[in-house]
């Protein structure tokens, strides 16, 4: 038999209104818009920082070019010089070769100017928008935040009356059959500690999770007065 059930199964009715309340809070339309803006702020930062990193790389890719741009410049500015200055035509057809070359690299790099500055574009409406998404989010999280707070204001003597109620019934209660409670209320599962039901032919059930108890549960219950639920670990007990 479960020591103290009178106790604890009073205790347990009002740790369910707890739960319940905790929960209708946790659950209110304002802690879900909380939730969606915060979501949502995160992806926008995220945005945003990838935004910088991509537009750091460009700009040093930029620079590189620039470089090598100024490079060629002067390359193809010296080549006037060299042509005239080539000794034979095999000279002048390995300067004229390596004109051609220059040329091809400062359309390469012309080509990637341009790039740069498509990229640039696309980049700086991303960050506008992720901006202003995260700019939008967060006000909307601290207007919800501020319809949270005042509904759980609104809670709190309620539920500061049934923390006290609970702390005030617990000594009362066997350590053992406490232990048993907290342990199976962990995982979430209310109520931990159930009557047995009796259906047709005088079959048992567990009413936690509505499943028939194995003959071996059933000649505990019947012979002590109560078991574990072989398969979702309630404590059932009968009168």
């Amino acid at each position: 038999m479960i020591k103290d059930l009178d106790k604890v199964l009073e205790y347990q009715n009002i740790d369910i209104k707890l739960r319940r309340t905790l929960d209708a809070l946790e659950k209110c339309d304002d802690a879900k818009r909380m939730e969606v803006a915060k979501t949502e702020f995160n992806g926008a930062k995220e945005t945003v920082d990838k935004v910088e990193k991509k537009a750091e790389e460009i700009v040093k890719e930029y620079k590189g070019a620039k470089q090598n741009l100024e490079e060629l410049d002067k390359k193809l500015s010296d080549m006037e010089l060299i042509i005239a200055n080539a000794e034979s035509e095999e000279d002048l057809g390995n300067v004229l070769a390596e004109l051609q070359e220059l040329k091809f690299k400062a359309i390469a790099c012309e080509k990637a100017f341009s790039e740069y500055k498509t990229d640039s574009e696309e980049l700086i409406k991303n960050y506008q928008i992720a901006n202003s998404t995260g700019f939008r989010m967060r006000e909307a999280y601290q207007k919800a935040k501020e319809g949270y707070l005042k509904l759980k204001k609104e809670k709190e003597q309620e539920i500061n009356k049934y923390k006290f109620q609970l702390k005030e019934l617990e000594p009362q209660i066997d350590p053992e059959t406490m232990s048993k409670y907290k342990a199976i209320v962990a995982d979430r599962k209310y109520p931990a500690i159930t009557e047995v039901y009796v259906g047709e032919g005088n079959a048992y059930s567990c009413k936690g999770c509505g499943l028939q108890l194995s003959q071996k549960n059933v000649s505990v219950l019947n012979e002590e007065g109560s078991c574990v639920c072989e398969t979702c670990r309630r404590l059932i007990y009968k009168k």
